[in-house]
């Protein structure tokens, strides 16, 4: 019997390859995101700060929605953390802590009900890939825009105000972290280093190993961070970054699609250095940072965090 034609197969169109290439890399980043780790952006004092630099600065150009801000917060659904936290603090410096404290409780709030891990990222890749992968990992651009509506809404309930007030500050000040903006990937990384979490470096020959998220987090000097006084780190930041007053935003989704996108141009021309940083693999493989890298993280993250406090102040002017 004679042999039958093989069915000729055509070649993938170059549209149908990108189509698979993006699926496959989905579903990478989805097996990686999947994995545990770290969402916290900035160590508490970095949090904390953007706190008390919103309250100086809303209470300057819009003191009724401090006190507006403060009313609400009476009826947080956590308010015996807040009262334990604040002790016998009074009076303006009350106020004060109370909103370093409101820009830290979601990360406090983790594993109970107020717990959303994917609201303090939305990462995209920094790479080249970016533009076969256009999509963000994470939910913290449409959680913002939730809860901002949430805490602007004079007919929503003073609870629900409240937690989502917390919320817009924490994740303004977590967004202002690059790495919480951006991943890398690339033949080392081929599922991504998840936004840092799987990458190594070391702040010198005698350092032990550290995540080049945690790096970030820590503004390059965890050592300096936890020694200051909250009130020393604050009052440097403002000294340094000097508050410019500004009237409330006009557009907030606009502007903090702005502030996201500027954080993602960081993570890949600053961070990663379009691909010449070359962290560890592995905690044994880490390298050391260069003394230039190490210096600009720095004066780049007292930046980023001197201007989400201000940007938060400015966003929550009006409010009533």
């Amino acid at each position: 019997m004679p042999q039958q034609p093989r069915p000729i197969v055509s070649a993938p169109e170059p549209a149908g390859v990108a189509r698979a290439l993006r699926r496959r890399l989905a579903l990478l980043m989805l097996l990686a995101l999947l994995l545990p780790h770290t969402a916290a952006a900035w160590l508490p004092e970095g949090h904390l700060a953007t706190g008390a630099i919103a309250f100086d600065a809303l209470e300057r150009h819009d003191p009724e929605a401090v006190a507006a801000i403060l009313r609400l917060m009476q009826s947080h659904p956590e308010r015996a953390r807040f009262d334990r936290d604040l002790g016998d603090v009074a009076g303006r410096a009350r106020g004060r802590r109370t909103f370093e404290l409101m820009a830290i409780w979601p990360d406090l709030a983790r594993g109970g009900p107020f717990d959303h891990d994917d609201w303090h990222y939305s990462q995209v890749f920094a790479s080249s890939l970016r533009h076969l992968v256009p999509f963000a990992f994470g939910g913290a651009e449409q959680a913002f825009r939730r809860n901002l509506a949430s805490a602007r809404d004079p007919r929503a309930d003073d609870a629900a105000r409240a937690v989502a007030l917390c919320w817009v500050m924490h994740i303004v000040g977590d967004m202002h972290q690059p790495l919480h903006a951006a991943l890398w990937i690339s033949w080392r990384f081929p599922v991504s280093d998840a936004g840092g979490n799987w990458a190594w470096v070391r702040v010198s020959e005698d350092a032990a190993p550290e995540r080049l998220h945690w790096f970030w987090d820590s503004a390059g000097r965890p050592g300096a961070l936890s020694r200051a006084s909250p009130e020393a780190f604050v009052a440097q930041l403002e000294r340094e970054h000097p508050f410019e007053a500004e009237p409330p935003v006009p557009n907030p989704e606009a502007a903090f699609d702005g502030w996201v996108s500027h954080s993602r141009h960081l993570a890949r021309e600053v961070v990663y250095r379009r691909g010449a940083l070359r962290p560890g693999t592995t905690r044994e493989t880490a390298p050391v940072l260069r003394r230039d890298y190490i210096e600009q993280a720095q004066a780049v993250d007292a930046e980023q965090i001197a201007s989400a406090g201000n940007r938060i102040g400015a966003l929550l002017g009006g409010l009533r």
